[in-house]
């Protein structure tokens, strides 16, 4: 959630006056984050978030809202987008795409604990429950992901090809065998789960209020994939101390997930592959990140080398916790 377009105090209270938000009276913009432009709105009915989309196809914009509303009517603490008084969700500013949300409650959890891993499985299961009859297909999915990486091998990670060329090799086999986030393999007996998934669910991307979960935001990167592969995205970052996994946390998370949604047979027999890709995954557009932004003051860059070390660890290590 970093600036990248500056707004004024006039145009930001230009844009709420149209909302039933009450009189503005004040504007923070948010950094720490690298993809879209937030400010934290205050006004005196209520408190906000102010995005403008920068980056993807604005045409996606719709599904996004649909997929926010129909996650707050199952009852899950995400951040819908309001309407303003002509019934309009979809704006803009800046020539931008812009959307007014509340402002959840809580905070970030740096030093994440075995109770809140729970949470986080429990929430995640009811999102994948709660398919919202949509469908969004990734523009980072798996394929991307592999293809990517092979052309890093040709520059800035060629040290890393004695290890890792023989890893993408194995995870393209893979693929190309389990279909793509499984819409190539229609087989029932090898096929994989699929739903709306949340695709960026880092710790940085939950609010909590002690054990309990109070928000979950930027869904900029949901659509259409394997549950699994959610989950991996969560373990590789909310269950990792010091390039180990911690078995506690993996396994509350895991469990908790399990008891609204159980595993099948296909996911026990692909969680390492789904560990490994869920980490190259990151490693792959992080890298492409700082390399597109290279000394750009205002944008946070984060460092590529937390998942090359996390998937050298599952490549390498072969630790790994059960799927229950």
């Amino acid at each position: 959630m970093s600036v990248f377009t500056q707004l004024s105090d006039t145009e930001i209270a230009r844009f709420v006056s149209r909302f039933d938000a009450g009189a503005f009276v004040t504007a923070e913009g948010v950094s720490g984050g690298s993809e879209n432009t937030n400010y934290f709105v205050d006004c005196s009915g209520g408190r906000f978030v102010l995005t403008l989309v920068e980056r993807g196809p604005s045409a996606d914009l719709p599904f996004f809202v649909r997929l926010l509303d129909c996650l707050h009517a199952a009852g899950l603490p995400v951040p819908h987008a309001i309407t303003d008084r002509d019934g309009n969700a979809l704006h803009t500013l800046r020539n931008k795409p812009a959307l007014l949300q509340p402002r959840l409650s809580g905070s970030h959890v740096e030093h994440v604990n075995a109770n809140q891993c729970a949470a986080l499985g429990t929430m995640l299961a009811k999102l994948h429950n709660s398919a919202c009859d949509l469908e969004r297909t990734s523009d980072r999915g798996a394929d991307w992901t592999v293809q990517k990486a092979m052309s890093l091998l040709d520059t800035v990670w060629k040290p890393h090809t004695p290890w890792l060329e023989p890893a993408l090799l194995v995870l393209k086999e893979w693929l190309d065998f389990s279909g793509s986030e499984g819409f190539k393999n229609t087989d029932p007996d090898t096929s994989l789960p699929t739903s709306i998934i949340h695709g960026d669910l880092f710790r940085d991307n939950v609010l909590f209020e002690g054990d309990r979960i109070t928000g979950v935001i930027d869904f900029y990167n949901a659509a259409t994939g394997w549950t699994l592969f959610d989950i991996a995205v969560c373990v590789n970052d909310w269950c990792v101390d010091d390039f180990c996994l911690n078995t506690d946390r993996t396994d509350a998370l895991l469990t908790a997930y399990a008891s609204v949604h159980p595993f099948s047979a296909q996911e026990r027999a692909c969680w390492s592959q789904m560990l490994q890709l869920a980490a190259l995954r990151f490693w792959v557009s992080r890298q492409q990140y700082a390399l597109e932004h290279k000394n750009q003051a205002g944008v946070l860059v984060k460092d590529p080398e937390y998942f090359h070390r996390v998937m050298k660890m599952h490549v390498q290590s072969g630790q790994t916790v059960d799927l229950p």
